[in-house]
């Protein structure tokens, strides 16, 4: 399912770059829970000034260690999937439920609207359609001049067989 396209169809006022953002991290390592005090780490930010005790977030911070854990018994790699990250909409969040329905609701519409032409074809279009106007143009011109040929004939026999 495509996320923005079923909250553009929902809500087709919103802007995506400002109202919502829809992001996929691609696969992520899972930690199991017993695997966390394994690989943590103190990362040190700066050091404390003479008689400072250290913060953390200041001074340093703790983070996770993969290369000390192993995979399948410490984390798990998972696929998350696109999820909407940021909201600034005053509607709520869709749920999973009403974004599949629009999404379907999207593509049925998607199946049933006329293909958009690209300007090459648009142009190549237009050009043929001038050239049949063009066509109907010169034949109509035509028939006018015959008529006009076949009525000045037909003055001159009149007139030279004397009826006029």
């Amino acid at each position: 399912m495509n996320k923005s396209a079923a909250i553009m169809y929902l809500y087709p006022q919103a802007d995506p770059m400002r109202d919502f953002a829809v992001q996929d991290n691609g696969p992520e390592p899972a930690l199991r829970p017993e695997a966390e005090e394994k690989g943590r780490v103190r990362y040190d930010i700066k050091p404390p000034d003479d008689g400072e005790e250290p913060v953390e977030g200041v001074h340093y911070r703790y983070g996770i260690d993969y290369n000390l854990l192993v995979e399948g018994e410490d984390y798990d790699i998972v696929e998350r999937g696109p999820y909407i990250e940021a909201w600034h909409l005053d509607a709520p969040q869709p749920t999973k439920d009403e974004l599949q329905a629009a999404w379907e609701a999207y593509q049925e519409a998607e199946a049933h609207k006329p293909p958009q032409l690209t300007e090459s074809e648009r142009i190549t279009s237009l050009e043929s359609e001038n050239a049949g106007l063009a066509l109907e143009l010169a034949l109509t011109q035509a028939r006018l001049d015959q008529t006009e040929t076949d009525s000045a004939a037909l003055m001159l026999l009149l007139v030279e067989g004397g009826v006029l």
